[in-house]
């Protein structure tokens, strides 16, 4: 009984060993749980392991919107030095009317047909080609300089219209295409923006050496007296009366004009430096006083302008 007890409890034991044997050998090797990539793939077929596949999850794509293109001229060439000018559009717009309608229209706004050219039309400026638009008035005055510098040929077997080269050719001076440039930017800006007609003076020219210098205001405030007090008062404060004039007294440059008023210091300085250069006749069948041109005459030195002006806006901050 005893030898029996003792069989039955070996034979027992030995079924467990094998079993547990079986056990190990048919378990499956633990693995990752499958993929969405991976349940999907055919047979056969390799599949991407997860690590890679995370960038390609709809949830997470990184794909970027295509750049545009910004319009270019055919011919090469960079930038001129009408970009570093400081631009009127006024003078700008006359110098358009004689030499850019007959391409591009009145104002700009095209319809001139090019046989030959792959458009069949002279690209209108207004509105103008949007990849050369920017809220940076450099970038946008650039990518029309280069245009206006080295002139285009249009895409087309035979084009009638090409664009000069106004620069390289000589047939635009540098403050010409600028003033042209900053007509153009006015055209497409208007409807951003009301049209303000800044101030201007009645004598024509451009801005002087004096915009270039660095004024100081406390230079300027013994010239300014010395100079102008008799037309504009005190600092600047007005009220002289100018008998013969539609205003009846002449204009206070403290406040100014704001018009004439920009954050730009250049801006503003420039807006002065037109009627200290070339003097200024105020409407009205026959005014007492007018403006003096205190740099064509030689009156004031440029450096002198210079200081007057830092005075003036100064007196308006």
């Amino acid at each position: 009984m005893q030898n029996k007890f003792l069989l039955l409890l070996i034979a027992g034991f030995f079924f467990l060993v094998v079993a547990a044997c079986a056990s190990a050998v048919a378990a499956p090797v633990p693995t990752q749980p499958p993929t969405f990539f991976s349940t999907l793939a055919p047979a056969g077929v390799a599949t991407v392991a997860p690590a890679d596949t995370a960038a390609l999850a709809p949830t997470q794509a990184t794909a970027v919107e295509p750049t545009a293109e910004i319009a270019r001229p055919s011919n090469p060439g960079g930038p001129g030095s009408a970009v570093g000018l400081t631009a009127d559009a006024e003078a700008g717009k006359a110098i358009f009317v004689a030499n850019c309608v007959k391409c591009h229209g009145e104002e700009g706004k095209g319809g001139i047909a090019n046989p030959g050219s792959d458009d069949g039309t002279v690209p209108p400026l207004n509105p103008i080609d949007d990849t050369l638009v920017s809220d940076d008035t450099t970038t946008f005055a650039t990518n029309l300089d280069l245009f206006l510098e080295h002139g285009s040929t249009p895409a087309g077997a035979a084009p009638v219209f090409s664009m000069p080269n106004w620069g390289d050719g000589g047939k635009l001076k540098p403050q010409e295409i600028a003033d042209v440039i900053a007509y153009v930017i006015s055209l497409n800006t208007a409807a951003a923006a009301p049209s303000v007609d800044i101030a201007r003076p009645s004598n024509p020219g451009g801005p002087g050496a004096a915009v270039d210098l660095t004024g100081d205001a406390v230079a300027g405030k013994p010239v300014f007296e010395a100079n102008c007090v008799k037309c504009h008062a005190t600092e600047g404060k007005g009220g002289v009366v100018n008998p013969g004039s539609d205003d009846g007294t002449v204009p206070p440059l403290n406040p100014i004009d704001d018009t004439l008023v920009s954050t730009d210091y250049k801006t503003f300085a420039s807006n002065l430096d037109l009627f200290l250069e070339h003097g200024s006749m105020p409407a009205g069948p026959s005014p007492v006083f007018s403006m003096p041109n205190w740099g064509d005459s030689g009156k004031l030195k440029p450096q002198e302008i210079a200081d007057v002006i830092a005075y003036v806006i100064s007196l308006n901050k």
